[in-house]
């Protein structure tokens, strides 16, 4: 390109990778409203959350080509759009059916946030700065699940569950008219895939067939994997295996979430210094090490503590490895970006899918299931960075290892 469109505001960016998990969990304190509402069961009003998700899921997918052949801008608003109709739709549904059907809808449209956002990042940025910025990103899509849940619950004291959904649509709303603003098109016609509706799915195939992308890409997997055993075990740990109260439970999350921000933010100075590639390294074998002493720590039933002080680097490791992760997935997939981020977000989303009943298999000992699995998963990962770099030519620094 001989020049850039002038780059959108981050602040803009974060907020639209926020976007679908926020619609994921921000009901989630409302469940039991919704099935006394609907007069029918939490088990049942569970089923809408299972359908944000499958939604979200095939989203990326449509999305992340769809871009890579019409543009950034134009599947982005239409995302947009959609994702706020669905919403309002919600606030309004009367039925667990009608509920469930708009859930699976707002999932579809709303994966445009988080799959365009990265790809609109990459078509602007390379090397350190793109690390960085993907470092803030990642933030925004590790806080977002710790954070709606919370949100939900104030939103609840003022309003009942039909707010919740309507909030959605005001976010929705807003987030389109500022995207048609300010977001440019970061893909010019020259620069997309041409190919016919028939042939849209077939860069999948090919990312899937280039042995890096896929080592990054199930590396960024194990990943994401440590962070949700963490969020779906550490509740438990805390309150039930060592007695917290709530409110102290959340000071706990807190703490941890300020590690991985604290990570995240510092990726991008290092970044200045030395490549991506090492400092995933790096991260990961803190991050083994430190899973190590989490597991030992669960083992022995240390005091909490002990526990805190691996678990917290173990967790700003994870703030330190997924933008360099991310960085190197996606570099060198000129005219499939979306694509690449398309098939990062499904990655992410499914790792959260499997290893979520893995940690409740733990019985009367949820800490030492959450160690396991998180110390396994972080074997997982630095495997596959060693794995990636391995099978990444030899002698010729990609995209990612170039300033920009």
């Amino acid at each position: 390109m001989t020049s850039r469109p002038q780059a959108p505001p981050i602040l803009l960016l974060g907020l639209l990778c926020a976007m679908a998990p926020m619609a994921i969990d921000l009901y989630v304190p409302a469940l039991p409203a919704i099935a006394s509402s609907l007069e029918t069961t939490p088990a049942a009003v569970g089923i809408t959350l299972s359908a944000n998700v499958a939604g979200l899921a095939v989203g990326q997918l449509l999305m992340g080509s769809l871009s890579d052949v019409l543009g950034r801008r134009r599947p982005l608003l239409a995302g947009l759009f959609v994702f706020a109709l669905a919403s309002l739709g919600c606030a309004l549904a009367s039925s667990l059916a009608v509920l469930t059907v708009l859930r699976f809808l707002q999932g579809l449209a709303g994966a445009a946030g988080p799959v365009l956002g990265r790809a609109i990042a990459r078509d602007l940025y390379s090397g350190s700065r793109l690390a960085q910025l993907f470092g803030t990103l990642s933030l925004v899509m590790g806080i977002a699940p710790v954070c709606a849940p919370v949100l939900g619950g104030g939103l609840l004291r003022v309003s009942s569950w039909h707010g919740l959904f309507t909030a959605l649509a005001v976010v929705g709303a807003v987030l389109a008219l500022w995207s048609a603003r300010s977001m440019p098109e970061t893909l010019p016609p020259g620069q997309r895939t041409s190919t016919g509706p028939s042939d849209v799915f077939r860069a999948y195939g090919r990312l899937l067939g280039n042995r890096t992308f896929r080592a990054y890409a199930l590396t960024l997997g194990a990943l994401f994997a440590v962070l949700f055993a963490y969020v779906a075990g550490a509740s438990f740990v805390l309150q039930n295996g060592y007695g917290l109260t709530p409110t102290a439970a959340s000071a706990v999350f807190a703490l941890v979430a300020a590690g991985m921000v604290a990570g995240g933010a510092a990726t991008g100075r290092l970044a200045r210094r030395t490549t991506p590639r090492r400092i995933l390294a790096g991260a990961t074998a803190v991050l083994v090490v430190a899973g190590a002493g989490v597991l030992a720590a669960a083992w022995a039933a240390a005091p909490l503590a002990v526990l805190l002080v691996p678990l917290l680097a173990q967790i700003a490791a994870f703030g330190f490895a997924v933008p360099c992760c991310t960085t190197l997935a996606m570099s060198g997939q000129s005219g499939a970006t979306g694509s690449a981020s398309a098939l990062l977000g499904v990655t992410q989303f499914t790792t959260g899918a499997l290893v979520t009943p893995l940690v409740g298999l733990g019985g009367a000992d949820p800490a030492l299931a959450m160690a396991c699995v998180m110390t396994g998963a972080a074997v997982l990962a630095a495997t596959g960075a060693r794995l990636a770099r391995r099978v990444a030519t030899p002698g010729h620094p990609g995209p990612a290892d170039r300033t920009h």
